[in-house]
């Protein structure tokens, strides 16, 4: 399916709207992607030239991580077209399609009293048609964020939808002897250290709007449910039954899901962290564990062997009807509904290697993305067309991300630690 987008034109960070026809599109659902070739030029800029190269590396770098573009080397840019304006009448469309190019991205950066302004141009080089126009305000110290946020609206001028540039990643990191969970930018700046326990604690789930971090910790010597109040930097909730109690996603800012095994039987359970109002999503003998959900909540695909072996299945909440989805091998596990709902991704054990596959809701067309070793978590982002997953060859565990379709597979690089159980954060 071939997607014309309408595109906006803003200036400032309030938006005035004019609409213009873009004539380069991606399909960004096939099972392939054509990529765009853009040029990012150096910016122009009055000063602060060290901030100036740095944003456009990045700039660069994001937009090749993102799958969907190739981006330009600077060494194809002579100094005619580097030091051209940033306005449709000082740009030489013609010098830039005899590169190849499609896509140019202009822009000027403005530092003063300690913040940067940023106005941004992006134009096809067929004809000069405007695609995007923004000016972006913020301190110094958050130009990398500024960047991300550009990357991500030229991604969405582009796509129709929004990058993850932008994006967060919760993790495990550390090796045998301790476990904590640590939040990072996609490109592994700003990281914070949200446990320090210096114990085995796994399974972060965070609330929708950040406040709650839910997670499984041996800290007391046995794996207890906690929840944190981030803002507050305090305990809110702790579950210390006996059993093994994994969360595994937030139904609202309040109501964590998570699952609970103790002797023959395990469950999965809905309940408010603050009033501790509790109900039974399932309950039965034997595996329960991995719920994840349709975004309206209505389903819920889960892990169970109640044939024999781990398999994945789905549930109706409203009616109960239950319906087995994976039959090939003798090990699914951690299934991730796509936010688009039309896909589950998971962990399925072949040739020995755990592989990450994807499916489609029903079940049909299983595939395989990765190809050896050990992968698991799979976690897809808001946008729904990346998956972020862990994996392992021989060499320490990492976190890495590829496209829906396996495409553009690509490691992140965080700690020198096992980093593990990976979750995209917005």
């Amino acid at each position: 399916m071939t997607r014309y987008v309408w595109l906006v034109v803003s200036i400032c960070l309030t938006f005035v709207v004019e609409p213009v026809f873009a004539k380069v599109s991606l399909d960004i659902y096939g099972q392939s992607y054509k990529k765009i070739t853009i040029a990012t030029p150096p910016f122009k800029s009055d000063n602060g030239a060290k901030v100036k190269a740095d944003m456009g590396d990045l700039l660069a770098k994001d937009l090749d991580m993102s799958g969907f573009f190739i981006v330009a080397p600077k060494s194809v840019m002579d100094r005619e077209l580097t030091e051209e304006g940033i306005d449709k009448k000082e740009i030489r469309f013609e010098n830039w399609r005899s590169l190849g190019i499609e896509l140019i991205s202009k822009g000027l950066l403005q530092t003063q009293a300690g913040g940067l302004t940023l106005e941004i141009y992006l134009y096809d080089s067929s004809d000069g048609t405007l695609l995007f126009a923004k000016r972006y305000r913020t301190t110094a110290d958050e130009w990398r964020r500024l960047t991300h946020r550009l990357a991500d609206d030229i991604i969405q001028a582009v796509t129709g939808e929004r990058g993850i540039m932008s994006s967060r990643v919760l993790f495990v990191t550390g090796g045998r002897q301790g476990k904590d969970i640590v939040m990072s930018d996609f490109d592994g700046a700003g990281q914070r250290k949200l446990t320090d326990y210096g114990k085995i604690t796994l399974s972060p789930c965070l609330s929708p709007d950040g406040k709650y971090l839910a997670f499984t910790s041996y800290k007391e010597g046995r794996p207890n449910l906690f929840v944190l109040d981030l803002e507050k930097k305090r305990e809110i909730y702790a579950n210390r039954d006996d059993g093994m109690k994994l969360p595994s996603a937030w139904f609202d800012n309040k109501t964590l899901v998570y699952t609970h095994t103790s002797g023959k039987y395990s469950a999965i359970y809905a309940e408010n962290v603050e009033t501790k109002e509790k109900r039974t999503l399932l309950r039965q003998e034997g595996i329960l564990t991995s719920p994840s959900f349709s975004v309206d909540r209505k389903k819920m695909v889960f892990v169970s062997d109640m044939y024999g072996t781990p398999q994945i299945f789905i549930r109706d909440l409203s009616s109960g009807e239950t319906k087995r989805l994976t039959y090939a091998g003798t090990y699914n596990t951690a299934p991730a509904l796509s936010p688009k709902g039309d896909l589950i991704a998971y962990g399925c054990k072949t040739d020995g290697a755990l592989e990450i596959c994807v499916m489609k809701t029903d079940g049909s067309e299983p595939r395989i993305l990765t190809d050896g070793g050990i992968n698991d978590s799979p976690h897809f982002s808001q946008c729904g067309r990346y998956i972020l997953y862990s994996s392992s060859n021989g060499k320490k565990a990492g976190v890495y991300f590829m496209l829906h379709n396996g495409d553009n597979r690509r490691a992140l690089s965080f700690t020198a630690g096992e980093d593990t159980q990976p979750q995209f954060v917005q």
